[in-house]
């Protein structure tokens, strides 16, 4: 029954659907950053009104408006028009009727209360103004919808609608609406996209201006190929990754990739707005993948001392010329055994312009590109010849006491390259493993660790020792400050094949400073040693963290070990002297002190057991053996309480005495 009334409505409409522009303008050109966003630059189509028409996918609508500018000198832009977020909702807003009321003849009826109507149903036809519908069941259970009308004579007609029932409404404005209605649901089956009117004024001549907006688009992602090809140097090439994700296809677009990573920021300007929740990861990682290496710090330095130099130029490398590429490609096949074919075939096409600004690298692509919507699209973006040194590498801490295999690699193309997932080849043997590779500025180095090096071990021991550094008395305190220092001994057993450049990472301690003879460079969070194993040989590499600590302690205080400790660290023989005797003094003060609190136990001892005594005498008959016995016991504490007052009084006068000699020498300090 809803397809029968639904062919009826459409074929009562009295104007088509909104129709939404098909040529939105040529794509010029786009540059994908590394910030998840595209800039499209397109030409500009104008009609006769002086307005831009273009359409864009529903979920772009949002960046665009707070994007889009009009390029070119002429005219001036008076604002932009589009759809609502919910245009089909808001077309049932104004009209008599649901948007679930069309779903049936019955349904629209009931909704249609008091209209003028025509409906036919099984060969019946009857005409009047709406007073209801009645639901009943058949004999078969089945429902029955009986409408009931009222002619122009005021008799009462009934109809049983059957699935042939046909509604014409008399009323003009009412099938106006239905129209109107499901023009509305036709667009709105199909609510993906959205033209948005730009009117421009003063602009009549399309070649004149274009349009710049920037929408989300998929991260161009960097895949390295690095041969290693044994003589401290290695070919490097990168190819960039990316999808046309845009909802149209290019066709002859000028595509340039940039590293920045600005600031990017969204708002529902055109949708509903929800708080988004953080989605919290799987970690499927493996235990022995390092971190990306972020680099030695300590270029900086090393670039600092050497300004006024004259940079060296990129290797010849970076812009290889194709009769040397000729030369490689004939070498590579001459001795497929020890240079694998399938490693080398990864020559570059047409060079890409890459240059380098404050903050980001740009890579212009060579020529225009057609991509077909959502296909991926592989070009590469560099190919240069690099420095390279094959190191093991060792992070302190590692559950692994094997180093793992890496190289290192200093970026002498003359353009920072972004970070990326990288492929290493040997250039005799062939592929040796897998690595992540950082942001690389130029003139920069990284490791790359790609596998574990099971020929070499290496083991670490931990020392740790105090000293007291140095001494000062003042007003009665001690300030001493104390050098904690914590030695760490990197144990290397070489592989008994070959010679080892094992690099080791040491943490860097908050607060603590760092010395080592084998120190070689640092990174923001490890300090970096470096040593040269010979084959079959071990080699001891040492790391010492220090931290001064300074504290202050009251010597009146003091404990006597301690004193005798701090005098047995100061070189300063009158003040030697004087903590043995302080410490001597305060030996002797705290042995009376002990006395003094032994006698005070005892006298509270002897105290409650004579209350014991006190309650139990009143518990006994007068005259009774038991009671003597406990005036007896009575008496006898009387005369122990008062002999432990009398010693104490002597003890605390010895305490007193040994107190004032601590304060005599204390004061002079």
């Amino acid at each position: 029954m809803l397809k029968h009334v639904t062919a009826i409505l459409l074929l009562s409409a009295s104007f088509p659907a909104f129709s939404l522009a098909a040529d939105n303008g040529a794509i010029r050109s786009i540059t994908l950053s590394s910030g998840g966003l595209a800039q499209v630059s397109r030409s500009a189509d104008i009609n006769g009104d002086g307005v831009i028409r273009i359409e864009v996918p529903l979920d772009q609508v949002d960046d665009i408006l707070k994007s889009l500018v009009v390029d070119g000198s002429a005219g001036s832009v008076a604002g932009m028009s589009l759809a609502g977020p919910q245009p089909l909702q808001e077309a049932f807003k104004g009209l008599p009727f649901s948007l679930e009321a069309l779903s049936s003849v019955p349904s629209l009826l009931t909704s249609m209360q008091g209209a003028k109507v025509a409906v036919a149903s099984g060969g019946k036809t009857v005409e009047g103004n709406i007073l209801g519908i009645e639901t009943r069941k058949a004999d078969g259970k089945a429902t029955v919808y009986l409408l009931t009308v009222i002619d122009k004579d005021g008799a009462v007609e009934t109809l049983a609608l059957g699935e042939d029932a046909s509604v014409r409404f008399d009323d003009p404005n009412t099938r106006a609406k239905l129209a109107q209605a499901t023009a509305a649901i036709a667009r709105g089956k199909n609510d993906r996209t959205r033209a948005i009117d730009i009117k421009v004024n003063g602009v009549k001549n399309s070649s004149d201006i274009g349009l710049t907006y920037v929408v989300p688009s998929p991260i161009w992602k960097t895949a390295y190929k690095v041969v290693i090809e044994g003589n401290e140097m290695a070919r490097l090439q990168a190819w960039t990754v990316l999808e046309n994700a845009s909802g149209e296809d290019w066709k002859g677009v000028k595509l340039t990739l940039t590293s920045a990573e600005p600031v990017t920021l969204k708002q529902g300007l055109h949708q509903l707005y929800w708080r988004e929740r953080q989605e919290v990861p799987v970690n499927t990682a493996s235990d022995n993948v390092p971190d990306p290496d972020s680099g030695d710090l300590s270029n900086r330095r090393r670039l600092a001392s050497s300004i006024g130099v004259p940079a060296m130029p990129a290797p010849a490398g970076a812009a290889r010329s194709e009769a040397r590429k000729m030369a490689d490609a004939q070498a590579y096949a001459t001795d497929e055994l020890e240079q694998p074919a399938a490693p080398m075939q990864v020559a570059a096409g047409n060079p890409t312009a890459a240059t380098e600004s404050d903050i980001s690298a740009t890579f212009e692509l060579p020529g225009t590109y057609d991509l077909a919507n959502g296909d991926t699209l592989s070009v590469p973006i560099m190919d240069a010849d690099v420095e390279a040194d094959m190191v093991d590498m060792y992070r302190a801490g590692s559950t692994l006491h094997n180093p793992i295999a890496a190289v290192m690699l200093k970026n002498t193309t003359g353009v920072s390259m972004p970070a990326g997932i990288l492929t290493l080849y040997d250039s005799k043997t062939g592929y040796i493993g897998d690595s992540q590779l950082s942001a690389l500025p130029k003139d920069d180095t990284r490791l790359a660790s790609f596998a574990t090096d099971r020929k070499v071990s290496i083991s670490e021991q931990q020392t740790p020792t105090e000293e007291i550094a140095s001494l000062k008395v003042s007003d009665g305190m001690m300030q001493a400050v104390v050098k904690y220092r914590q030695t760490t001994t990197y144990t290397v057993s070489g592989a008994l094949d070959g010679e080892r450049t094992v690099l080791i990472e040491h943490p860097i301690r908050d607060g603590w400073s760092f010395s080592s003879t084998d120190s070689f460079g640092k990174t923001a969070t490890h300090q970096r040693l470096k040593a040269v194993v010979p084959a079959g040989s071990e080699k001891t590499l040492t790391a010492v963290d220090e931290q001064l600590q300074s504290n202050s302690y009251a010597l009146v205080d003091a404990e006597p070990d301690t004193l005798i400790g701090w005098s047995a660290s100061t070189h300063d023989k009158a003040l030697t002297d004087k903590l043995a005797n302080l410490a001597d003094a305060r030996k002797r003060q705290v042995a009376v002190q002990n006395d003094l609190a032994s006698l005070d136990s005892e006298i509270e001892k002897t105290t409650s057991e004579q209350e014991r005594i006190r309650q139990n005498l009143g518990a006994v008959p007068d005259n009774s053996d038991l009671k003597k016995r406990y005036l007896k016991a009575l008496a006898d504490s009387e005369d122990q309480i008062a002999a432990l007052n009398e010693r104490r009084v002597a003890v605390q006068e010895e305490s007193d005495r040994r107190s004032d000699k601590v304060a005599e020498i204390i004061s002079a300090f």
